[in-house]
């Protein structure tokens, strides 16, 4: 009896466990930011955590390299959304990402080493970029937006019961 309460404990702790890898979850002490790195003539190598929106996602042979455009990280390390941004950076990742999948406009962040500083251009301006030794990345899952703004989707229920007042059929109207 003992040995099935333990098996089914472990079982209800480990499904509160975070599928977000503890290096995308905590910052790093100290973590730099991108300005910092920016300012520096050489490569900081030191371990940041940066994230923001995904501009272009290009595979080498053995290794995929992924702009990003920086934005300010909130709670658990995710990007926030909004058009505050920080700059750009450059996330090289070993193996294949596909393209389809860390696709334009997803939120992303990256844990890994400052690896150089490489000029590129934003068009026609040149512009410099740090370069991250991704160790570890997270793709964050892409936010269903509700087609009917102001409106609850069927099935919501608020903290009360049934939208809107708590009771079932409204504004208190019951059936005798």
């Amino acid at each position: 009896m003992k040995n099935l309460l333990f098996v089914m404990l472990a079982l209800v702790l480990s499904g509160c466990a975070s599928h977000i890898p503890l290096t995308v979850r905590k910052a790093p002490t100290p973590n730099p930011t991108l300005a910092d790195a920016l300012a520096q003539a050489e490569p900081l190598k030191q371990p940041v955590r940066w994230g923001g929106t995904i501009l272009a996602v290009v595979n080498h042979p053995n290794d995929t390299e992924i702009e990003i455009l920086a934005k300010k990280l909130g709670r658990y390390g995710k990007p926030s959304d909004g058009d505050d941004t920080q700059g750009r950076f450059l996330a090289r990742v070993d193996g294949f990402l596909d393209p389809a999948v860390y696709a334009q406009g997803r939120l992303v962040t990256v844990f890994g080493l400052i690896d150089a500083l490489v000029e590129r251009n934003v068009g026609e301006k040149p512009y410099r970029y740090p370069l991250i030794k991704a160790q570890s990345q997270y793709l964050w899952p892409r936010e269903v937006e509700n087609p009917y703004p102001g409106y609850y989707p069927y099935g919501y229920y608020g903290p009360y019961g049934f939208y809107p007042y708590g009771y079932r059929y409204g504004f208190g109207y019951r059936r005798w």
